[in-house]
């Protein structure tokens, strides 16, 4: 095998670990409003079972629906990881500022967040070196 080809087998076993962490975290959310982050969070939608669950996306989304198929995408419609979604009936848009006082003001049930590493016993670890390609903390703050 030459490098191209192991560096695209280990990209498609990378992406097959982000989709069962996704597919493992949605069995979890039962009920309520859960906020999605950035990364491996994004995916949950596309695995959620029939539920009494509404997710909200930080850009500004309430009622994200999972990837929509390629000849549905619609270029204005992307969660906080900038990939492509649908909306449910009941969906809603707003801006950032209110998206954060949703999260801020105690009105989300769960919230998924995305991780740059995640020890063994739970610890979190989002910041960014500096000089480094990842963006920060971004709402794990919140």
């Amino acid at each position: 095998m030459g490098v191209a080809a192991d560096v695209t087998d280990a990209l498609r076993q990378s992406e097959s670990v982000r989709r069962r962490i996704a597919w493992r975290c949605a069995q979890e959310l039962t009920a309520g409003v859960v906020n999605l982050g950035i990364g491996i969070p994004a995916y949950v939608a596309d695995y959620l079972p029939p539920t009494g669950v509404t997710l909200h996306s930080e850009n500004g989304v309430l009622g994200v629906g999972p990837a929509p198929d390629a000849a549905q995408i619609d270029p204005d419609l992307v969660n906080a990881t900038k990939l492509p979604i649908t909306v449910l009936p009941h969906a809603s848009f707003f801006d950032s500022a209110l998206s954060f006082a949703i999260m801020r003001g105690g009105h989300l049930d769960a919230t998924v967040v995305g991780a740059l590493q995640v020890a063994e016993n739970g610890d979190l670890a989002s910041w960014a070196i500096p000089g480094g390609d990842v963006l920060g903390v971004g709402g794990a703050m919140d």
